[in-house]
């Protein structure tokens, strides 16, 4: 048994050619036809994948980009409001400073007029009070001349005290 036979050798070349030939064309084409179509679908997948990794990133960038402007635009809009209120309330301490000091000056022109009245109206008293007890202690005992020389004499230091 240790030599093969040639016959046995050649039917069985014959019928592994046959096999391969067959199993080459219904397997290994269908499944080298599927491989590549596997390969390419993958390799479909991938160039998408990355297509669309590139695509989120730019967009991802983009909302960056926008979200740091909304930031930007909301501290402009802040700062702008701040300094709003700000002349705003300057402006109202203003008016009110103003306000206070009209009142201040008002209140110290009226003191200044009820004074003045107060002592007109004291001098006026006195003169009369004067004049009137003058003429009773006077009125035996002076002359029309000493009588008009006493009151000229009151008169200007009324005035004085006026003055």
């Amino acid at each position: 048994m240790g030599i093969i036979e040639p016959g046995t050798l050649i039917f069985s070349l014959l019928g592994f050619l046959i096999i391969y030939w067959i199993i080459w064309k219904v397997a290994y084409k269908p499944l080298s036809k599927m491989m590549e179509q596997r390969r390419t679908y993958i390799e479909d997948q991938i160039t998408s994948a990355e297509t669309s990794s590139a695509e989120a990133q730019k967009l991802i960038e983009e909302q960056r980009a926008l979200l740091e402007q909304a930031r930007s635009d909301v501290r402009e809009m802040l700062d702008s409001a701040r300094a709003r209120a700000d002349e705003q309330a300057q402006g109202i301490i203003a008016k009110a400073q103003e306000e206070a000091n009209r009142l201040l000056e008002e209140g110290r022109q009226m003191i200044e007029r009820e004074r003045k009245e107060a002592a007109q109206e004291v001098l006026t008293q006195v003169a009369d009070l004067t004049v009137q007890l003058t003429t009773k202690l006077l009125r035996n005992h002076v002359t029309e001349e000493a009588q008009a020389a006493i009151v000229k004499e009151a008169e200007r230091e009324l005035g004085e005290l006026v003055c």
